[in-house]
């Protein structure tokens, strides 16, 4: 449940040809902290040419965030991605809805986070292959610090029973 699929240093990471291997064709994703910092609405031009990348390649990029629609379109609005706000992380239901509704098969999709008690598990729980990220910023909002807290030990117990579950730079990044 806790455990990730694959750990990434970022997002940037995923490339399209790793996600064709896999047949991926949704890469679902947090806000905060995982497409920009929790705190700013400022995206990088790095963040900007993948998902232009990944729209050309016609792999469809959705935020799925707690937050409101309105913090969600603000922050995104010019970034060509779909939303799916008052997501209820860790919670699957609203993510499949979503799929159930865009007749989405939950294994094409990529579930993309920075944190394992909220984006991991709902993947998990949604049935979707999770990938954790490395948080953009390392402060955080006092609701995520909380969460951080708990997910440091879950982490490093289950790197020291999978010793492949460590940071990586790409999707094929398989190597012991």
């Amino acid at each position: 449940m806790f455990k990730p699929s694959i750990m990434l240093n970022k997002i940037t990471d995923i490339e399209v040809s790793d996600l064709q291997k896999l047949k991926i064709t949704t890469i679902m994703t947090d806000l905060d902290n995982t497409l920009l910092p929790w705190n700013s609405d400022e995206y990088t031009l790095s963040l900007r040419k993948w998902l232009n990348i990944m729209e050309h390649a016609g792999i469809d990029v959705l935020v799925v965030s707690n937050n409101s629609y309105k913090r969600v379109e603000k922050a995104v609005n010019m970034l060509p991605m779909g939303i799916v706000a008052r997501a209820k992380k860790p919670l699957p239901f609203v993510i499949k809805k979503y799929l159930r509704q865009n007749k989405i098969d939950q294994e094409t999709v990529l579930f993309v986070g920075d944190q394992v008690l909220t984006d991991v598990l709902a993947g998990s729980l949604s049935g979707i292959k999770t990938v954790l990220v490395k948080p953009i910023v390392e402060t955080d909002a006092k609701k995520t610090r909380v969460n951080r807290f708990f997910e440091r030990p879950i982490l490093k117990y289950l790197q020291i029973k999978d010793k492949n579950l460590r940071w990586k730079d790409s999707l094929h990044d398989r190597n012991e």
